[in-house]
């Protein structure tokens, strides 16, 4: 993303993430409320500038912070130092640039992601109980349950919560203190695997690589060759086709 503001800017909530520092209430006098305007809307573009040469910075992108501050005031002068066309090629070199770093970016997480996936399974495979099969997930029978088994077809209610393997949790039915109810062939591989083991009532704990997850790539906010921790509770079975 260029510096340029784009049509998700938040001006609230460009505030809302960034500590604000050295306020002095004395330090100015305001005429009227147009002037308070104008500043609020200025220091919020400001911190969204001071955002984006900080995420630019992680990907090795460094900008010149006065030259931009210049253009700024150029621009509301209407004294420009360069052409629109010349402007026009070089934010185009700019957007560039940053998809290319990004992408570098992006792949040196995903091999972290499968090396530290990895790394913890092995440590789990350990564990007193825990299984491995021959596609290479991980589970913990916690609780078989009572029942019939499970089919690709079965449709089920359950509650689950999701974590990375470094603890961070990115989804909890408990939470929101709402179970979900799905049909068995409709969710990710490492669960339509996972969940034959358990019945009506069991409870399990499936550790999935990428491969019986969502892969290489980031999908719906889970980043690229994440491997995951699901704990599921097998509610209900609701009813079979």
């Amino acid at each position: 993303m260029i510096l340029y503001v784009p049509k998700s800017f938040s001006l609230t909530k460009s505030l809302s993430d960034v500590h604000l520092q050295s306020y002095s209430k004395n330090d100015h006098v305001f005429q009227n409320h147009n002037e308070k305007i104008g500043y609020a809307l200025g220091v919020s573009l400001g911190h969204y500038v001071n955002q984006s040469f900080e995420n630019q910075k992680k990907i090795g992108i460094k900008l010149d912070k006065k030259s931009l501050l210049k253009g700024i005031e150029d621009a509301v002068s209407g004294n420009l130092k360069l052409s629109h066309q010349e402007i026009s090629l070089i934010l185009e070199e700019l957007e560039e640039k940053l998809k290319n770093a990004t992408k570098i970016q992006i792949e040196k997480k995903e091999k972290e992601n499968f090396i530290q996936g990895e790394s913890y399974m092995k440590n789990f495979s350990k564990v007193n109980g825990v299984k491995k099969t021959s596609s290479g997930l991980l589970y913990l029978l916690e609780r078989e349950g009572e029942g019939e088994a499970l089919t690709n077809d079965t449709k089920i209610t359950v509650h689950y919560k999701g974590t990375f393997v470094n603890g961070i949790e990115f989804d909890n039915s408990y939470k929101r203190d709402k179970p979900v109810s799905l049909i068995l062939k409709d969710v990710i591989l490492g669960w339509q695997e996972g969940l034959k083991y358990i019945k009506k009532g069991g409870k399990i704990k499936l550790v999935i690589p990428p491969n019986l997850a969502y892969g290489e790539k980031e999908v719906n906010g889970i980043p690229g060759n994440s491997t995951l921790i699901f704990d599921i509770e097998l509610l209900d079975v609701v009813n079979k086709s």
